[in-house]
């Protein structure tokens, strides 16, 4: 609560001027040499004029009608309360440069509650920070900056000291960032209608119009060509207020003040551009977010967008950053790269190809672009995963789980995972009423804000166990948060029971289905990568008794860059594009024709078991004939497979028939399925891959562990290539 002062002389004064001169930049009045209670503060440098302190000011705005509120406003807010380690005491080591630039902090104690006055002293940035000092003020005369713009707020608010990011990880170069934006450099139209958004002045002012038929009848044109300014979007008389308040009804949250404010301009996320009400841009996708940012609950087998929570105050930020705003249109964004990425359901490639089947420019072309999105085949919108029944799959299949799992996994409780974004969701003691909506995999899933920070999980637990122990993966830096779900779901020991390894073991008997005791083959999942690079710690394939698979001396790939971005991160991020993870470049053909990132190139300089590496062009051919190797041999098993009756279906239970036989088929059909779904095995564990692969057909073609298997090498040169086969025959194991 404020505490009023009163100040007569002020006071008295203001009651006999000209109210509609306060603030003016002209005329003079007042006692310009009269010296400030508390002390003499000094002179601004460049207009020699005097500061007269912010408790002088608040003496006279606190009594008018029309400057009251803004009064009350200031003294709640982060310039006057912000801080409870910067206090007066301070001023030897320069904090007070920002956080008490003319030193009156200390005159505003007694305004405010005693229980945020710091027991040094109050440190505040006061009014003539902002406008500039006022000494030719007292109600009539000038203010040097009467409206300040952007230029004020960067005198702090840019770059910070590397001791501030742990305070203000999302606050450094706030003032750069925004002169570089389109916040700033897009066009300014001051006209009719287009003042609402386009300029400073008809943001604030138009800041309640919502439908067309206002934005007609009310917007007019503005005199001020300023752009989107610091002061558009935030109230600065209440630091860290919005433009718009929060919105609810009858007590219930309906949208945070961020979300507002952002959709002020931008639109809500629901809003149809065919509606006759629309505001602007219909037809100019790229201006608004309907597109991209809506999700339809009445199609649960696709996903149309990012599925906005706006009640989060965090809602834009989660995944922009506000003072950088760049126009997609210029491409190559890090949002951009993500709606490539299979994190996002390709929905950025799936986006692109229903815009090109209207013409461009069109609410028809919008609205195709609105409908479109990532159909069931991929696993985002596969199954309603927010349902009770999938809880045991939050932590990888939604953006929710992951977040919630990384921020603290010895306490996730999947239960607890709260969806009441996701239309009709609801959990009432436990009973779950799923939604009609999926989620991506979005920024705050792996990040923890906008400026880059992870949700860094530490050494990762393994859900499955090998000989009866959860496995725990050392910490691998920034790769931790991929390692958490490219684990896989189970192993060998999960296929086979904790049992020890015996491909004869008779298992006619058993039934097909999840889980141990059955003929399972499902359980690795799909894209277990980390669990190939660490095998020797997961042991995910099915190991045939008396085998060696152990990583060659060589082998380096799970110890890369360890302390820092780790494996994952250092060769799928090291690129122009790092957010798309696509460390290779295909043509229409699937040929792998370059290598994005230069981190196979720097480590392959010598042999490494591998080929010679000299250049981008040598690394790309060496690839394409690993890749060609790998695929021809899991064909060569699939064959081999199918010829003992068991057929790959490409869906679950995945193999037809019944002629399962032995352990050692099982086994077999176990490795073909988690390759097949390890597209990239080949080179994120070659040789580990290659004896699966062997021995599998090894087994698979006599019920034997022989050393030696055949193939048709005419029809599969790529595989004997791979395999050193001679004469279509490889006598010797991987």
């Amino acid at each position: 609560m404020k505490v009023k002062q009163w100040f007569s002389f002020c006071a008295l004064l203001c009651s006999i001027l000209l109210l509609s001169a306060c603030g003016s930049n002209s005329g003079s009045g007042g006692d310009k040499n009269a010296p400030p209670a508390g002390g003499d503060l000094g002179k601004d440098e460049i207009s020699d004029i005097k500061y007269v302190g912010t408790d002088k000011c608040i003496g006279c705005h606190d009594d008018f009608s029309w400057s009251a509120d803004i009064v009350d406003a200031y003294l709640m807010g982060k310039h006057v309360i912000h801080s409870d380690h910067i206090t007066a005491a301070n001023k030897a080591d320069g904090c007070l440069v920002c956080h008490d630039p003319i030193g009156d902090g200390p005159l505003l104690e007694a305004l405010i509650s005693a229980a945020n006055v710091p027991t040094e002293g109050l440190a505040a940035i006061g009014c003539e920070a902002c406008h500039g000092a006022g000494g030719d003020h007292w109600g009539i005369g000038p203010m040097p900056i009467a409206k300040p713009l952007a230029s004020a707020c960067a005198t702090c608010h840019d770059k910070l000291p590397e001791d501030h990011l742990r305070f203000h990880p999302e606050a450094d170069n706030i003032a750069t960032n925004f002169y570089a934006s389109r916040h700033n450099t897009a066009s300014v139209r001051e006209s009719a209608r287009c003042s609402k958004c386009h300029t400073d002045e008809g943001g604030r002012l138009y800041k309640g119009v919502s439908t067309k038929t206002q934005l007609d009848v009310l917007v007019q044109a503005v005199t001020s060509k300023e752009p989107v300014q610091c002061k558009t979007c935030h109230d600065p008389h209440h630091a860290g207020g919005l433009l718009l308040d929060k919105v609810e009804s009858r007590g219930t949250l309906i949208a945070s003040a961020e979300y507002a404010t952002c959709t002020n301009c931008h639109m809500s996320d629901r809003d149809d551009p065919s509606d006759a009400e629309w505001m602007y841009h219909a037809g100019d996708y790229a201006r608004i977010i309907t597109d991209t940012h809506y999700d339809n609950p009445a199609t649960p087998d696709v996903i149309e967008g990012y599925t906005l929570d706006k009640r989060n105050n965090r809602s834009c930020r989660d995944c922009h950053d506000v003072h950088a705003v760049m126009d997609i249109r210029s491409g190559n964004t890090i949002h951009e790269q993500w709606a490539q990425s299979r994190h996002a359901g390709t929905i950025g490639a799936i986006k692109n190809a229903a815009a090109s089947t209207e013409a461009n420019g069109t609410v028809e072309q919008t609205l195709a672009i609105k409908g479109a999105g990532v159909p069931a085949s991929s696993s985002w919108p596969h199954y309603d995963w927010d349902a009770g029944d999938r809880q045991g799959c939050q932590k990888c299949h939604t953006s929710t789980g992951f977040a919630n799992f990384a921020s603290n996994p010895a306490g996730y409780i999947a239960a607890n995972n709260d969806f009441s974004h996701l239309d009709g969701w609801k959990n009432d003691a436990g009973a779950i009423t799923s939604s009609g909506q999926n989620e991506l995999l979005y920024c705050w899933g792996c990040h923890s804000d906008n400026s880059g920070a992870l949700r860094n999980t530490g050494a990762v637990t393994v859900d499955y166990t090998v000989d009866g122990v959860n496995p725990i993966l050392a910490d691998i830096g920034a790769s931790n948060v991929c390692v958490t779900c490219h684990v896989g779901q189970g192993n060998m020991d999960t296929l086979i029971d904790n049992a020890s390894a015996n491909p004869a073991k008779d298992i006619s008997a058993l039934k097909p289905g999840f889980g141990p005791g059955t003929k399972n083959v499902t359980i690795t999942h799909y894209l277990a990568t980390a669990a190939t690079i660490f095998q020797a710690e997961t042991r995910i394939g099915y190991e045939y008794p008396g085998q060696s698979y152990a990583d060659p001396a060589y082998f380096a790939h799970n110890n890369i860059d360890v302390t820092g971005a780790g494996p994952c991160v250092a060769c799928h991020m090291e690129t122009n594009e790092p957010h798309a993870w696509k460390i290779v470049t295909k043509d229409s053909a699937g040929t792998i024709t370059a290598l994005n990132a230069t981190s196979c190139v720097e480590c392959h300089s010598g042999s490494h078991g591998a080929a010679l590496v000299v250049d981008n062009a040598a690394a790309a051919a060496l690839l394409q004939g690993e890749a060609q190797g790998f695929h021809e041999a899991l064909e060569i098993l699939e064959n081999a497979l199918i010829a003992k009756g068991l057929t790959f279906t490409g869906n679950y239970p995945y193999f037809s028939g019944a002629s399962w036989t032995n352990e050692g088929n099982i086994g077999a059909a176990h490795n073909f399925n988690y390759l097949h779904h390890e597209p990239g095995a080949y080179a994120h564990n070659r040789v580990y891959t290659k004896r699966l692969i062997f021995d599998s057909i090894d087994w698979v073609d006599n019920y034997a562990i022989d050393g030696s298997i055949s193939f048709n090498a005419n029809a599969y040169p790529a595989a004997a290539v791979w395999f050193g086969a001679e004469g279509g025959v490889v006598n010797k194991r991987p």
